[in-house]
């Protein structure tokens, strides 16, 4: 990332870090899928968790790529700039997946369980409404025995039985409703951490999501750009370079977040592969984002360090 003497701005190079940091999440998803099994004192199925949540990190960060790749934008005549902005609202299942792997690796055995079982059981209860309002519809019918059937071999394969799910009194709590819990009246080091992403910037994503007015704001040009004056709609476009600039970095912020909470967790074998190497490298790379900075400052600078990274 560089400054350009031209505009004054600080532009983000993504060739010090898109393969990269793209090519270090896959040397650690393979990690997860065949090392964690055995490092963690937690049921298989836990380590199985934990790789796809990582693997939905690493694809959302992809599609990113994907959607705005050069020769995409330049080539293809049915590429949109609204349509790139629409996916942006994905990088809060990115924060998401951080929250869940990182809630997870809290205490693997009782939160990887807690994980699953909340999912069978709220599964089931939606089965259990869709029966009372559509029951004694052939095709609903068998729509929701074909549903109940899947549950029951999740059940069988993960080692839980159906009186175990319909007895769980506790669910696994969304990102908003966990940093809301405070335990003893206070909140804990992990919920302080993930605080970080209920403010400034990182916020929008879930307001986006939810399409409320405040996630309006910063995107409704982009979907209505042909009502525009034309003299502003060339900078609409211009503008979004700069929006695009600014998404992506954090984007791979929190990608690089995941990689290093699975590194200090599990301490996965540096020979050969460089992780640690390669996750200092990644944070240089991104440091000059501000969010990325904010996030190695406030955290992984000390928890990189504490856990030999």
């Amino acid at each position: 990332m560089t400054a350009s003497a031209s505009d004054g701005l600080v532009h983000l190079d993504a060739s010090t870090f898109q393969k990269p940091l793209g090519q270090l999440a896959e040397v650690l998803a393979q990690k997860l899928h065949r090392e964690a099994p055995k490092l963690l004192p937690a049921p298989t199925f836990v380590a199985v968790d934990l790789f796809v949540l990582m693997r939905k990190a690493m694809r959302t960060y992809d599609l990113l790529f994907y959607l705005n790749a050069d020769e995409r934008r330049n080539s293809d005549c049915y590429w949109r700039s609204a349509y790139s902005v629409l996916a942006l609202s994905l990088i809060r299942t990115m924060i998401d997946c951080l929250y869940n792997i990182t809630t997870i690796l809290q205490a693997p055995a009782a939160n990887g369980a807690l994980f699953r079982k909340s999912g069978f059981q709220k599964s089931l209860r939606a089965l259990d409404d869709e029966e009372q309002r559509y029951g004694g519809q052939p095709k609903w019918d068998e729509y929701i025995a074909r549903g109940r059937s899947m549950i029951d071999l999740g059940l069988r394969e993960s080692g839980f039985t159906l009186a175990e799910i319909n007895s769980q009194k506790w669910a696994w709590h969304t990102l908003g409703q966990y940093l809301s819990y405070k335990p003893g009246g206070r909140t804990t080091a992990h919920q302080d951490f993930l605080r970080t992403f209920a403010y400034g910037n990182w916020r929008e994503y879930s307001a986006m999501s939810h399409s409320t007015f405040e996630g309006l704001m910063p995107t409704a040009m982009y979907y209505v750009a042909d009502t525009a004056p034309h003299d502003n709609r060339e900078m609409i476009e211009q503008r979004f370079e700069l929006v695009l600039f600014m998404h992506i970095g954090r984007a791979a912020g929190l990608l690089l977040c995941i990689i290093t909470e699975l590194q200090a967790h599990f301490k996965f074998d540096d020979d050969g592969a460089r992780i640690n190497e390669r996750i200092h490298e990644m944070w240089d790379a991104l440091m000059p984002v501000f969010e990325i900075k904010e996030l190695y400052d406030g955290h992984y600078r000390q928890r990189m360090k504490a856990r030999g990274i």
